[in-house]
């Protein structure tokens, strides 16, 4: 079989409008195993995962009492004493939210001990050292709801909430601030609501 010049330029020309278009479909078929987001540094909750809604107490990012539905929300998970990773971690979500600028009033820090914390002194010192930062304190209502919605998730875990409620991403505790920053920039950009 001969092959002219003629048909090997029709067929290049036909690979090279095919390319993309497989290259689009194998993004975009979930290769990542938790679902994929182009550029993301977190892992998208696909489908997201409904948590409910969840008070959160007086004195964080918003000023006033609120929800955890209505805005964008770092949610960080912990158990047991908050040492120098859970501080760390901490610091990351603060640096997320100030890097945001005009957008920082968008998005809401909780922290969400996964049980009881030691004593008072801890809560206290937490608020004093993260400002705004709302820490939800046990029996809180709505708690025990979101609990056992993200009951599968890690301890250390950074999580973006959306402004209804949904886990869309989820970090695990070694993930950087530049990742969690440039997901939250560009969700919020897209974003109308929240």
């Amino acid at each position: 079989m001969k092959i002219n010049l003629k048909q090997a330029q029709i067929a290049a020309i036909a690979a090279l409008f095919a390319a993309p278009v497989v290259v689009a479909w194998f993004v975009f078929s979930g290769q990542s195993g938790g679902g994929y987001i182009p550029g993301a540094h977190g892992v998208l909750a696909d489908p997201p995962v409904p948590l409910g809604n969840m008070e959160l107490p007086a004195g964080g990012d918003a000023g006033t009492e609120a929800q955890l539905e209505g805005r964008w929300s770092l949610l960080y998970l912990h158990r047991g004493a908050c040492g120098q990773a859970c501080e760390e971690a901490l610091a990351r979500m603060r640096q997320v939210r100030l890097a945001l600028g005009k957008d920082a009033g968008r998005l809401q820090r909780v922290f969400v001990p996964l049980e009881p914390l030691a004593s008072g002194n801890e809560g206290r010192n937490l608020a004093r050292a993260f400002p705004g930062m709302a820490i939800v304190p046990d029996g809180a209502p709505g708690r025990s709801a979101v609990l056992r919605n993200v009951g599968f998730r890690r301890p250390g875990e950074v999580l973006l909430i959306d402004p209804l409620g949904n886990l869309v991403l989820s970090y695990p505790p070694e993930a950087s601030a530049d990742g969690l920053f440039r997901d939250a920039k560009h969700l919020l950009k897209l974003s109308k609501i929240g």
